[in-house]
């Protein structure tokens, strides 16, 4: 609610429209659990969390397309560049391979769905966070207070419930710790959201100029990409 006061009150839910959309979702699906904890069976309470849980990994992406559109905003020379590399097919393999094997590992070890999409979108998300801030720190792009905050605080706690989910699964028995580690790693995310949009500060404008047009040599890397994929469906399905 401190969070959705200072985005309103400075009316900086209008630049930051994914994010704002996201903290409202939060309140909202909090006070949904609340009553339906309180009006609802365990089990009816268990199926309505892990559905609207769902819809939360989902919208998670609006926080990453919030820190990609103001970190390489759309008139700046680095959009394009950024936009072709970060969605390069080598970086989704290592998230899809990587991800792919620890949703079976998941699903084998507690038979639902819901911890395999759990594990691999974090994982995914706390990559492409943790992607942005590299790039921008390689070429130089200076973040300010409000996106700077929202990344960082986000990506280190998809990190840390990264390691966690991680843990349970090679370690059952650490989900007491996870159980304590999840909301305490929450609370200091939404301290930290409420520290960076206590007042707009935003990214300093990139300079036009000097951007280099590396659009030729992406283009070849891309068809070299497409080549090397095909083979390598040719060696699993032959």
């Amino acid at each position: 609610m401190i969070l959705l006061w200072r985005l309103s009150r400075g009316r900086m839910w209008r630049i930051y429209g994914g994010f704002s959309l996201f903290a409202l979702w939060l309140l909202l699906r909090s006070l949904a659990l609340y009553a339906a904890q309180a009006l609802m069976s365990p089990a009816e309470y268990r199926a309505i969390y892990w559905q609207t849980d769902i819809a939360d990994l989902i919208l998670r992406f609006l926080l990453v397309w919030e820190v990609f559109r103001h970190t390489f905003p759309r008139a700046s020379g680095l959009h394009k560049i950024v936009s072709k590399g970060f969605s390069c097919a080598a970086f989704g393999l290592v998230i899809f391979s990587v991800g792919t094997v620890w949703s079976y590992e998941a699903y084998s070890r507690f038979h639902s769905v819901y911890p395999v999409i759990e594990r691999s979108f974090g994982f995914a998300q706390a990559v492409m966070i943790l992607g942005l801030l590299l790039t921008a720190r390689y070429y130089g792009v200076q973040l300010g207070r409000n996106v700077w905050g929202i990344a960082v605080a986000f990506g280190a706690w998809s990190s840390l419930s990264t390691a966690n989910n991680a843990m349970i699964d090679l370690r059952h028995s650490f989900l007491p710790y996870w159980q304590l580690l999840l909301p305490l790693s929450c609370v200091a995310m939404f301290a930290a959201w409420v520290w960076a949009v206590w007042a707009y500060a935003p990214n300093p404008a990139i300079p036009t100029q000097d951007v280099p047009d590396l659009s030729p040599d992406l283009d070849r890397w891309t068809e070299d990409w497409k080549q090397a994929n095909s083979a390598v469906r040719r060696v699993i399905h032959p």
